[in-house]
């Protein structure tokens, strides 16, 4: 987390998906229209290469040491098109305004599943994790074991032994 000194707080969204969750996959989980756009993070070896005129060709440029994933040559041609092709509708002049559109993309594709994400926690478990302030997966759990708790109120709620509690607990564990 990042604070600022007027007190925004910026949060890695990492730490409240499951940890093979990327943003890719976490946008997939709710059919967002848009998808996760490629990167040639391999090609940026200066600030000088943000100046390049067009994007790479070379699969080797494009391989993503984050995701660990070696994809076949067809699926690197689709992703160097897709990449293209946003990079033509987008405007870009060069790679930094290519590198503008898909930072910029992230942060839609983030905002847009993270609001599904909102409004199906809301629907499922009656808990808004901003309004709350819970931002990790097990203060979630934690927070939705005690308004389990509250709303239920019969004897046994309150202990350990509770098997729906600890289920809720054990779910939300990470690490």
């Amino acid at each position: 987390m990042i604070s600022t000194r007027s007190c925004i707080k910026f949060r890695d969204i990492a730490k409240m998906l499951a940890p093979s969750t990327n943003l890719r996959t976490f946008g997939r989980l709710f059919n967002l229209r848009q998808e996760k756009a490629h990167f040639p993070f391999a090609a940026l070896t200066s600030v000088n290469d943000l100046s390049q005129p067009r994007l790479p060709t070379d699969h080797s440029q494009w391989h993503s040491e984050l995701s660990g994933v070696q994809q076949s040559p067809a699926e690197m041609d689709k992703m160097i098109a897709e990449a293209q092709s946003m990079f033509a509708k987008a405007g870009c002049a060069n790679m930094g305004d290519y590198l503008r559109a898909y930072l910029l993309l992230d942060v839609d594709i983030l905002y847009q599943a993270t609001q599904e994400w909102r409004r199906h926690l809301k629907r499922l478990i009656g808990l808004d994790f901003v309004g709350a302030e819970k931002f990790t997966i097990s203060s979630l759990a934690y927070t939705a074991g005690l308004k389990h708790m509250e709303k239920n109120q019969r004897l046994g709620n309150f202990f350990p032994n509770n098997d729906q509690l600890y289920r809720l607990l054990r779910q939300g564990m990470r690490g």
